[in-house]
């Protein structure tokens, strides 16, 4: 059985991607892997000086345990595919290319500065990385694709119905027009925030406690767990001009796996077409 190690940043993704994933691709064995987010904060577009030594930022420790994860170890034996997910977050929503260009250039800078043994073992490590290494983003966060299947909705706690439509805009550029849940003053209540007309969480967590007298009635270890490890996929990806994010993500998965992918259609161009340059197997 081939292995796939699966690095997120998310309590929901480590609990349940794998098996999420695993339900589509049911040949794969699927590890949990988790590290900080860099994505929380808003990437600058100019890169920040480097660190003291010694010193790492946490999108460097985020590429480090991609590069170290791909190592075959004491027993010899690499993981097929390592698959590092993370969202994209809405201060970053209008550059997603930073994203994936600062995680690139984390990946470049680790290989041209640890000190390797030797440079068969600096290519070896890169090589693997271009092989068996990707990077993927859900967008806005992984809350956006619950949006795609209502019962995924109620399985994370909703007691209201949604009134966006997946059908006729994209989750992966979220938006809700719910009136009731728009009209409440900013700073009322925990989900009342002034970006929450394009933030799926905020408006998960208006659907489980309309009230607003909760700080965490959806919890991502619980519902968002269920939500996500149970999602069907295929209703989430019907549109194929939509969700191009993670269609990367299974397009890629498939291709690692050499078996038919499930939700053929367009990819996102900045994780699906890696060239010559290519740091990672997509990116």
């Amino acid at each position: 059985m081939k292995q796939v190690i699966i690095l997120t940043t998310g309590e929901c993704e480590h609990l349940s991607l794998g098996r999420s994933l695993k339900r589509y691709f049911p040949s794969a064995e699927f590890v949990a892997l988790k590290r900080d987010s860099f994505t929380s904060t808003r990437i600058p577009i100019t890169p920040p000086p480097p660190r003291p030594r010694g010193l790492s930022s946490v999108v460097d420790r985020f590429a480090q345990m991609m590069i170290a994860s791909t190592d075959p170890g004491r027993d010899g034996v690499a993981p097929d595919l390592v698959l590092a997910v993370e969202d994209v977050e809405l201060v970053n929503l209008d550059q997603i290319g930073a994203v994936t260009g600062l995680l690139r250039d984390a990946i470049k800078r680790h290989l041209d500065t640890h000190t390797w043994s030797s440079m068969r073992r600096k290519d070896q490590t890169a090589e693997r990385l271009r092989g068996h290494c990707s990077f993927h983003l859900l967008c806005p966060m992984v809350e956006a694709y619950f949006f795609g299947e209502s019962q995924a909705l109620v399985r994370a706690g909703a007691r209201r119905a949604s009134t966006v439509d997946p059908a006729a805009r994209d989750v992966e550029d979220f938006l809700t027009d719910d009136t009731s849940f728009l009209a409440v003053p900013d700073g009322k209540n925990y989900w009342a925030k002034t970006d929450r007309k394009k933030h799926p969480k905020r408006y998960l967590q208006y659907l489980v406690e309309p009230e607003g007298t909760n700080e965490q009635p959806y919890r991502e270890t619980e519902g968002g767990a269920r939500a996500l490890g149970d999602l069907d996929w295929a209703r989430v990806l019907t549109n194929p001009n939509h969700t191009s994010l993670a269609r990367s993500l299974f397009a890629d998965l498939a291709d690692a796996l050499d078996v038919d992918n499930p939700f053929p259609g367009p990819c996102h161009p900045l994780t699906s077409r890696p060239d010559i340059h290519r740091v990672l197997r997509n990116l």
